[in-house]
């Protein structure tokens, strides 16, 4: 009897905690968040919450009175006191790929960020042994129009893209949610050291490893969060050219001009390729035409001969 009163006490609780965490978060996608928990990795069992470093927690704010500290450069105040992540893409081309990247990768150190990922190979020898870098960097979010506008200066941007996102929402009902958790967590804590049998801590335990489990997950992602609001990506993939392609527009005179001088360009390297090809595969074609030169004139040699000798054999039957 006491096992099944404590059994039913255990879920009135849960229940009161999800309810509560529900309508402060006052959001219909928490079932959502709720299954996507379950897929992050499990718990170690093994955590000490009083010790462990608080997640950092926000609540709707008032435009008029937020500090801003979540507004990125160069933003409008619409986005003062939310959760917005930055991110941007670039196509690059420069004519002197070796100082762009390293201008690129010390620009980002400068401003406090660091290199995620750096990519750089060879596009092959048809772009003239050319090379490829796909770059990714992180830098704070403050410091973004910063970075971009000096990658600006770096090499020839053909292509840039932005996006924003603003989690906020999704931010307040994963942070509502986790702090009825940690309420749950203490009254559950509370019971067991109450519980008077096995079967008791036995139920209890199990709750609290559920708990902890879900409060462990929601504040891995809201450091995850935390870290791509603080930190904006740029992805770069840098090109090393020949010559740039244009971008701003041109008068008629200088697009002629330009295509005249790019025409004759591609038709001297054009000769300078073909000529390339020719000498370094000369062995091999000089192979080939001996062989395909040679091995007629032996076969019309075979003939030829055969020829004589069935001649001279029917000569000299009739002889």
């Amino acid at each position: 009897m006491k096992r099944s009163l404590l059994i039913i006490a255990v879920l009135l609780i849960s229940a009161a905690m999800l309810f509560t965490g529900c309508k402060k978060a006052s959001s219909p996608s928490m079932d959502r968040y709720d299954a996507e928990s379950k897929n992050i990795g499990h718990f170690n069992g093994n955590i000490d919450y009083a010790a462990e470093a608080p997640v950092t927690t926000m609540m709707p704010s008032d435009p008029s009175g937020s500090d801003g500290s979540d507004v990125p450069s160069g933003q409008n105040d619409v986005f003062a006191g939310r959760k917005v992540i930055r991110n941007a893409e670039l196509d690059i081309e420069t004519l002197e790929f070796d100082n762009c990247v390293k201008a690129i990768t010390a620009k980002a150190l400068a401003l406090g960020g660091y290199i995620q990922s750096n990519n750089v190979s060879s596009r092959g020898y048809y772009y003239g042994d050319l090379r490829y870098a796909a770059t990714v960097v992180r830098v704070p979010a403050d410091k973004l129009d910063e970075f971009l506008s000096a990658v600006d200066g770096y090499g020839n941007i053909t292509s840039r893209s932005e996006k924003v996102d603003d989690i906020t929402d999704t931010y307040i009902d994963m942070d509502a949610r986790l702090r009825s958790l940690r309420t749950e967590y203490d009254t559950l804590l509370g019971l067991l050291e109450k519980a008077d049998s096995l079967e008791n801590i036995l139920v209890l335990q199990e709750r609290l490893s559920e708990v902890r489990y879900e409060i462990e997950s929601y504040e891995a992602r809201l450091r995850s969060y935390d870290n791509l609001v603080a930190y904006s990506t740029v992805s770069m993939d840098i090109r090393e050219v020949s010559r740039e392609t244009v971008v701003e527009k041109e008068t008629f005179g200088g697009e002629v001009s330009r295509r005249f001088k790019e025409s004759l360009e591609d038709v001297i390297d054009g000769f300078r390729v073909f000529a390339a090809w020719l000498l370094g595969e000369f062995p091999r074609i000089l192979m080939w035409l001996i062989f395909a030169v040679a091995l007629p004139i032996v076969i019309v040699v075979i003939i030829v001969k055969s020829i004589k000798k069935g001649k001279a054999k029917r000569k000299a039957k009739k002889e």
